[in-house]
């Protein structure tokens, strides 16, 4: 089984996004430790459609379904541009913030959250998906 549910495209759409994870993890009966990342992620995921993604009237759509010992998310974007997250450049964290080129902070966090992360896009229905998956026994990429 799996839940889904669109969101219209507009930051003020998160409260309605993190009650989508609630009564999912519920309904799904996933671990509820993992929420608080989950929740994180889609945040990220979601606000960079929002900022960044071609402005459209689309919705944007997250499926969530139980894995075993986990949970797998995927964001769908319609009417998008190629953005792909796991592209972005690498963020050096051990220089000093003064001398760091602003942005994909989010983005290197996100991917050191979860288990695995991937992004396809379809050049002819101009549709992202950008899949998550996040476990209890893995803390993120680096076991961190």
């Amino acid at each position: 089984m799996s839940a889904s549910r669109a969101f219209r495209r507009d930051v003020a759409a998160m409260d309605e996004l993190f009650a989508f994870t609630s009564d999912a993890f519920g309904a799904e009966g996933i671990d509820q430790g993992l929420r608080p990342i989950v929740d994180l992620v889609l945040e990220e995921l979601f606000t960079n459609v929002v900022k960044y993604g071609r402005k459209s009237e689309a919705a944007v759509r997250v499926e969530l379904s139980r894995t075993p010992g986990g949970v797998e998310v995927t964001v769908i974007e319609d009417d998008a541009e190629r953005f792909d997250p796991t592209a972005g450049p690498a963020v050096d964290t051990t220089k000093p913030l003064e001398s760091r080129k602003p942005g994909g902070l989010g983005l290197h966090l996100i991917g050191k959250l979860v288990d695995s992360i991937e992004y396809r896009y379809v050049e002819a229905s101009r549709q992202g998906r950008t899949t998550f998956r996040k476990s209890a026994r893995g803390a993120g990429k680096d076991g961190e």
